[in-house]
């Protein structure tokens, strides 16, 4: 099938008008799931069209069920850093010297998601996607660094809690990063089995015995005794135990452990009852160290293109155990990187096409790589340039999984449910996004423009407008250009705002510490 380029709808920007009617919306309706008040304007615009396209996926949706037996499994899987470029699929690859087959393959055979939005850093989109919801109203906004008490509150409500009374056998392996108190662990989160650790390997490395570091074992402060920095293993309703300290020597071997972990429960959960719903936080590309057998293999030279190549074979390795087990038609896997690069630790580090990296609200911090893929179901040898947001996944998982009624309906969900334009090659349903840069909103992106929240200068807005279509690389903001927009992108804040108001944010959560 020839490649296709779809390009994002542009949102009107005549939020004015219709702001009132938009509020009206959200708070006229404590029945369903609450969203954002831009979604209401979308949804009024879009009525019968989306009514269309809901029926069709709806057809879609049972009539798999009834051919499988079951609703579709659903596979999560989560990268750490990974800039938008690096692929082979999108110019990198063996460009840079880190060859990437596999996800190429995936990409080929499915739809490369060229329009993918994730939060800026690691513990906010792992945040957004298991709750659907900006990392703020969690109040989980900032990176967690160990002995941090913050955490995800247990009142949050993730997919996996969403699924798993729907029915889904349901597991997390790799890195959790929302918390160091057992209640906000992922098997006290949803999740029936896990194998996880709480951060990258950055922490660990002052544990590896022989090794020259910040303090020596028996002279380290007892403040830096209280975080939890093994490896974890366990159930729902259970205790965790650790079953290996984490180090630059174990460390090595964790991304391989995740990976069979995560065939494992394929495997016993491919001819069960229940769908399953599998979240492989993997830790590629942490950098830090190589798996000897895949130490030096990488043309860059670097752990970073090791552990890359390491990755995309057993992303490939899992697509095909999928295959080999006949579930592939009935399986959903999205790949997905967490943020772009950061560039702290180059040469150690990811690229990213875009300025920026790594905490910035810049196209290099939030527009990273994505891969949908679904044979049988989502078509072949697509390249979409539609506007999709990490929460977005985690509504969508909920309506592939027959699970709508589970999201709650007290507070606002972020998410907007994708399944038609993933599964159907309709539009995108998401024109807007809200960038936020810890607590404070960083960008408000509508259609192709772009608006950075920065200063202005003697009564005068600054030049923070961009076009991303024209300058994906944000090097020429404008002002004169977009004086047109200003009012309106101020209408869009102030509607934001006011729904923050009707539901407001959570205070942040401290979690009982170790």
């Amino acid at each position: 099938m020839a490649i296709t380029e779809r390009a994002s709808t542009s949102l009107s920007l005549n939020f004015k008008r219709i702001a009132l009617i938009s509020l009206l919306f959200v708070v006229g309706t404590a029945s369903g799931a609450q969203f954002d008040a831009p979604y209401y304007v979308l949804e009024k615009k879009h009525a019968e069209t989306w009514e269309q396209e809901n029926k069709t996926i709806n057809n879609k949706l049972a009539s798999l069920e009834k051919k499988h037996g079951k609703k579709p499994n659903i596979i999560f899987i989560l990268t750490d850093d990974i800039g938008y470029g690096e692929l082979g699929s999108q110019g990198g690859g063996a460009v840079r010297g880190a060859p990437t087959p596999r996800l190429d393959q995936m990409a080929n055979e499915g739809l490369l998601l060229n329009g993918f939005y994730s939060e800026p850093s690691c513990t906010p989109t792992r945040v957004a996607l298991m709750t659907g919801r900006h990392p703020v109203r969690t109040g989980l906004t900032d990176v967690i660094f160990p002995g941090n008490p913050a955490g995800l509150a247990p009142e949050e409500v993730t997919i996996a809690e969403v699924l798993s009374e729907a029915g889904y056998a349901t597991a997390m392996y790799g890195k959790w990063h929302l918390g160091e108190g057992e209640e906000t662990w992922p098997h006290s989160q949803g999740f029936d089995e896990t194998l996880f650790g709480l951060y990258n390997a950055a922490v660990w490395a002052w544990e590896t015995p022989g090794e020259t570091v910040m303090w020596k074992d028996d002279h380290t402060p007892e403040m830096f005794n209280r975080s939890v920095l093994g490896t974890l293993d366990a159930r729902k309703g259970g205790k965790a135990k650790e079953v290996a300290p984490l180090n630059l020597e174990t460390y090595k071997y964790f991304e391989e452990e995740t990976y069979k972990r995560s065939v494992d429960f394929i495997k016993r959960n491919t001819n069960g009852e229940k769908p399953f719903f599998l979240y492989w936080a993997s830790n590629a590309v942490s950098y830090f160290t190589s798996h000897p057998d895949w130490e030096g293999k990488s043309p860059q030279g670097t752990h970073f293109g090791d552990q890359m190549m390491e990755h995309d074979h057993y992303v490939g390795k899992i697509l095909d155990t999928l295959q080999e087990l006949g579930i592939a038609e009935n399986t959903l896997v999205v790949w997905m990187s967490d943020n772009g690069p950061m560039y702290d630790m180059f040469p150690e580090s990811s690229y990213t096409a875009f300025r920026g990296g790594k905490s910035d609200v810049l196209e290099g911090g939030v527009h990273v790589p994505a891969i949908a893929w679904w044979p049988g179901v989502i078509q072949p040898n697509q390249i979409d340039a539609e506007t999709i947001h990490v929460v977005d996944f985690f509504t969508t998982a909920a309506k592939i999984g027959g699970a709508m009624d589970g999201i709650p309906t007290d507070r606002i969900v972020d998410g907007i449910e994708q399944s038609s334009y993933l599964l159907a090659g309709t539009p995108s349903r998401r024109e807007y996004m809200f960038h936020y840069s810890g607590p404070k909103l960083g960008a408000v992106r509508v259609g192709q423009f772009k608006r950075h929240m920065a200063g202005g200068h003697g009564g005068l807005p600054g030049k923070a407008f961009f076009d991303v279509y024209k300058d994906p690389r944000e090097e020429h903001g404008v002002m004169v250009q977009m004086l047109w927009a200003w009012v309106p992108f101020d209408d869009i804040v102030s509607m934001h705002n006011k729904a923050i108001e009707e539901y407001p944010h959570r205070k942040p959560y401290q979690s009982k510490m170790h």
